[in-house]
């Protein structure tokens, strides 16, 4: 943690920024540089460090990277394209070998907590604040801060979490000092705080606002966690929000545009990266297959996730728009072109998955309602409807299993399928036809290890 504070205090010294205005809702420039002088004294300053977090979030280290890339290791998502060589911490990854001193998860730890120390010094920065733009901008700056704080405390906690303990990680609801050495927080802890964050962020954010979370981002991560949280109700009913405020529709025909430098119509809350910027560098080195630039990726698609396309799509050929636009089949490999776009938006949420959200949640109740949620998704997959009759003859209609290979397809190396497989407590077999070796949904070996230097200073945390 110590190492946390200490980069709080780096940001705040090196940067620079300009900017002028004349009216009480501010332009802001779009930049993510600070000076000492105005950081968190100004309207300014507060928004500008804001963008700063954004720009963290963004970083190969969380979103534009190992925060959807780590699960698909530790899930048997993906095997070596054997084109790329994999660091030592993938590789520790994929073996479910992971040490402490892992890279990917130590910075992960170190990334994420600076994004939450950031977020709350803001939060308390907020009342100190007197110049004539801050009313009508304190709400939404704070909304923005609860929202940050909420999905990054979510996310961090489903790795490092220890589900056979009960224990999460440290929660922050304030700043730092280079004395703190906060222990795990419980896991239920963690989950009341993120709800709590969300719905007093919903409540503070407007309808649109620049790219950045608004009110329907924080609707959808609480759906979301609610989900995860396996409040199904509750997860049901928020989902529905979002989809009947009609704000959102799914993307037809090129699906591609779901993942190029500008949201799409269905990104419900994404990060956007700057052209020119490589900072989701991390993320396409993962999975960037482009046969005319000559970049090749780490990973391909093992078997088991062609099965699914292949044997779900309902007919005796492989139609499924997602594969035939998302995925490329090239020298006897197949490879995902969902990010081949080189300076992306990344759509940390959409409306596709609010629809399976609601569907799983309801199917128990009203077959109905699910089965039209289903619909939408296979529909806009060129796929046929439930209920239909597949190559062999035997009608197949919505259910959960059909659901959840929906879902696997849907949301494909999007940091989803692992924490999917450990709600609905499955667990996780090695591809290779020649092992028998599978790791249940709450072993060890797939939890994040606490880093090694944070246990060296802070006796009051414990190891998974």
């Amino acid at each position: 943690m110590n190492k946390i504070y200490k980069l709080l205090a780096i940001f705040g010294a090196v940067v620079l920024i300009a900017t002028t205005a004349c009216e009480k809702q501010l332009d802001f420039a779009p930049t993510t540089e600070i000076n000492s002088a105005l950081a968190l004294t100004s309207t300014e300053g507060l928004q500008t460090a804001l963008l700063g977090t954004y720009e963290r979030m963004t970083g190969g280290d969380l979103y534009g990277g190992h925060i959807w890339g780590s699960g698909d290791m530790l899930a048997y998502n993906v095997i070596k394209s054997n084109e790329y060589a994999l660091v030592y911490e993938e590789i520790q990854m994929m073996n479910k070998g992971m040490s402490p001193d892992n890279r990917i998860s130590s910075s992960m730890w170190t990334n994420g907590y600076w994004v939450l120390n950031m977020a709350n010094t803001i939060l308390e920065a907020i009342p100190e604040v007197n110049d004539e733009f801050i009313d009508d901008n304190k709400d939404r700056i704070r909304g923005e801060c609860l929202f940050i704080r909420a999905i990054m405390h979510f996310d961090m906690m489903r790795y490092f979490m220890n589900v056979n303990t009960g224990e999460g990680i440290p929660l922050l609801t304030k700043t730092l000092t280079i004395e703190d050495q906060p222990a795990r927080a419980p896991i239920e802890s963690i989950y009341e705080q993120v709800i709590a964050d969300l719905q007093e962020a919903a409540s503070l954010l407007p309808e649109s606002n620049d790219d950045r979370a608004t009110m329907y981002s924080a609707k959808a991560l609480l759906a979301r966690v609610y989900f995860s949280h396996k409040d199904y109700d509750l997860a049901a009913a928020t989902a529905t929000e979002v989809i009947e405020s009609e704000k959102f529709s799914l993307v037809q025909g090129d699906l591609t545009g779901i993942y190029q430098n500008y949201p799409s119509s269905e990104t419900i809350f994404g990060l956007l990266t700057a052209e020119g910027s490589v900072i989701t560098g991390t993320l396409q080195g993962f999975y960037r297959k482009d046969t005319i630039e000559g970049t090749v990726p780490k990973f391909v698609f093992p078997n088991r996730l062609i099965k699914i396309f292949t044997q779900t799509s309902g007919s005796s050929t492989l139609d499924d728009e997602r594969y035939l636009q998302l995925a490329m089949n090239y020298n006897g490999k197949v490879y995902c072109i969902k990010y081949n776009y080189r300076f992306m938006h990344i759509p940390v949420i959409r409306l596709a998955e609010m629809y399976l959200i609601r569907a799983e949640c309801v199917i128990g109740t009203n077959v109905t309602q699910a089965r039209e949620d289903m619909n939408m998704i296979r529909e806009r997959a060129g796929l046929k409807t439930y209920p239909y009759e597949n190559a062999g003859g035997i009608t197949i209609d919505v259910s959960m299993n059909e659901i959840f290979y929906e879902r696997t397809k849907e949301l494909f190396y999007e940091g989803d399928d692992f924490f999917n497989r450990r709600r609905l407590e499955r667990s996780f077999q090695d591809p290779n036809p020649n092992s028998s070796i599978e790791y249940e949904w709450n072993a060890s070996e797939i939890m994040f290890k606490i880093p090694q230097r944070e246990i060296d200073v802070n006796p009051n945390l414990t190891q998974n």
